[in-house]
């Protein structure tokens, strides 16, 4: 009783505090106030998922949706502040809709003067910059643009219905592996993915849709048509590609050929615009500093970051094949997410999904310290504080730690269990 007392409370207290967001009228201006919310969410949501074990039944299983429900509504209607990027997604959808090529022109040139407004242009963040989003990102924001122009607000409610459908393919996922569909908890109520999805409006979102629908059909054994979900997913943010080789590993070349065929069916209109086709992505990706990751954070360096994190997703797919593919696809996405020359807190959504599945609590808790990467609008100029740095990485060092310790203690014990069992068996040391 006490159990689902508590578990009701958190769900309780998670759906206020994102209410209590959502009336804020600019995150970036009161950061103080959004960080002292977003803790005392995720403070609920721990709670919450500390019950989790103690509970069962159909009837938490509710609680877990409604309260899911109530927190995305009650962020979605609030216009996005703490990032602006969903104002690019209307932005690039106004400019093909006149026949110019996003990635052939950045919002500050003189040709694309006659598109510029008092609502969405002032928003627009590296005005100077060409787009940096690949062409299925491009078609979502047509698409959206063709049933409601000019509306962030109508770009958020796409994306969180591609978030919900997230959700649905989670629930199969679960079923799949015989897990306990309680543990959508850990995703469904977890604050990073409500303010990044439901209140930002990322993009990443159709990324989580496609990565977990990507897993899903892997442990199907429906690789060929896994490698397609993550080639659509790679045409909306690249990154999906890194769990290619994991995802379609032992199935030949049917579906590395399918994953080809749809990055290059994607890619095959921007042809003519030669190396402009990617925009300004490389700009992006070597100057663009916002809590860096730990070997940029000792060497600032892109080129090598963007080296050391290529040679993570090689090695991590070639690794461990033993093990089960979603406890491989957590450690090779966790090392993604801390080898990335830059690691915005959106970076890290794409790891909750499979959390649900495996449960970590170091991993859990960093997708609430890394939401400290907001301390950057504490001050003038805008940084991130040290001990803010050193806090968002804490629960990884200490689990870290923790499996340093336990990997001694066990080889500590095993020459011990060598010499005893055979004693224990009546048989000669």
């Amino acid at each position: 009783m006490k159990a689902r007392a508590v578990f009701l409370t958190g769900g309780v207290g998670l759906i206020l505090a994102c209410l209590a967001m959502a009336r804020m009228e600019n995150l970036v201006e009161a950061p103080r106030v959004f960080l002292i919310l977003f803790g005392a969410a995720f403070a609920c949501y721990g709670a919450a998922l500390w019950m989790l074990p103690r509970l069962g039944g159909r009837h938490a299983f509710v609680v877990v949706l409604v309260v899911a429900g109530l927190a995305r509504l009650a962020l979605l209607w609030s216009p996005p502040t703490l990032s602006t990027d969903a104002y690019r997604y209307v932005w690039d959808a106004r400019v093909a809709r006149a026949s110019i090529s996003p990635y052939a022109a950045a919002p500050t040139d003189a040709e694309l003067a006659h598109l510029r407004d008092g609502a969405i242009f002032p928003r627009l963040n590296h005005a100077t910059w060409r787009t940096i989003y690949p062409p299925g990102a491009q078609l979502f924001f047509r698409l959206v643009y063709a049933v409601k122009p000019d509306s962030v607000i109508a770009m958020k409610v796409a994306l969180g219905i591609a978030e919900v459908a997230t959700l649905v393919v989670l629930v199969s996922l679960l079923r799949a592996l015989g897990m306990p569909l309680l543990q959508l908890t850990v995703y469904a109520w977890n604050p990073l993915v409500l303010v990044e999805v439901w209140g930002s409006g990322h993009l990443d979102a159709l990324v989580l849709l496609s990565v977990v629908t990507a897993v899903r059909l892997a442990i199907a054994d429906r690789k060929t048509l896994a490698a397609v979900a993550l080639g659509l997913g790679t045409l909306v943010k690249l990154y999906p590609v890194a769990l290619l080789a994991l995802s379609v590993r032992g199935r030949g070349r049917r579906p590395l050929a399918a994953f080809a065929l749809v990055v290059v069916l994607g890619y095959a209109p921007l042809v003519p615009l030669g190396s402009r086709a990617f925009g300004s992505l490389f700009q992006y990706v070597t100057t663009a500093f916002f809590n860096p990751g730990l070997l940029r954070t000792i060497i600032d360096v892109p080129v090598l970051a963007m080296m050391a994190l290529l040679g993570w997703v090689a090695g991590a797919s070639l690794l461990g094949a033993a093990r089960p593919l979603v406890d491989r696809i957590v450690v090779l996405i966790g090392g993604f997410i801390l080898l990335s020359p830059n690691i915005f807190p959106w970076y890290v959504l794409w790891l909750v999904p499979f959390l649900a599945v495996r449960p970590s609590a170091a991993w859990i808790a960093f997708t609430g310290t890394v939401a400290l990467a907001y301390t950057f609008f504490l001050h003038q100029p805008w940084a991130i504080p040290t001990w803010a740095r050193v806090a968002e990485f804490t629960p990884l060092a200490v689990g870290a730690g923790f499996a340093m310790a336990r990997s001694v203690l066990r080889k500590q014990a095993a020459p011990d269990a060598a010499l005893v069992s055979p004693l224990a068996r009546g048989g000669r040391p």
